[in-house]
């Protein structure tokens, strides 16, 4: 009888146990399931980049209204005399979104065509003729405009500038 008592209890305690394991396996699952599902909403959405994107369309302020600077008359240059052409012509504009700038463009236009036609002066016909051999001449361009800003007006900003003629005999 002492047996059948142990043997009981034994089989009562049993199911006890297993359905605690029971129950915490299904917990365990159903934290895996929600996880499982968030994170692959989050993966499909996209998560925080779409986030990053709306923070920079936002951050991008309003440019304004684009201003051209013609810097007339054109430049007409000598080359060097060892290069086959003699000559080169340039007619220039520079955009600039900023009013201030396009003024200190015009207060400072002879110091720029000054250092513009030293550049133009060091140019080497075959160089202009490569591929890259403009852009690179733009881009050295703009560097000397936007020096001219920085050092003797208000540091503003140079957007770019333009070859609206570009000659070379």
């Amino acid at each position: 009888m002492a047996q059948d008592n142990k043997q009981a209890d034994d089989e009562a305690e049993a199911p006890a146990g297993g359905g605690k394991k029971k129950l915490i396996f299904m917990v365990l699952g159903a934290l895996l399931l929600v996880g499982g599902s968030v994170a692959g909403t989050l993966m499909i959405v996209g998560g925080d980049d779409s986030a990053e994107a709306e923070v920079e369309v936002e951050a991008e302020p309003d440019r304004g209204n684009a201003t051209y600077v013609d810097l007339k008359p054109a430049f007409t240059v000598n080359l060097a005399p060892e290069d086959p052409v003699g000559f080169l012509q340039i007619s220039m504009q520079v955009l600039t979104f900023d009013e201030d700038v396009a003024d200190e463009l015009e207060k400072h236009k002879p110091l720029i065509r000054n250092n513009l036609v030293v550049l133009f002066g060091r140019q080497k016909s075959a160089e202009l003729r490569a591929a890259n051999g403009k852009e690179k001449l733009q881009v050295a361009a703009l560097e000397t405009v936007q020096s001219v800003i920085n050092e003797h007006g208000s540091g503003g900003q140079v957007d770019n500038v333009f070859f609206t003629s570009f000659v070379m005999q």
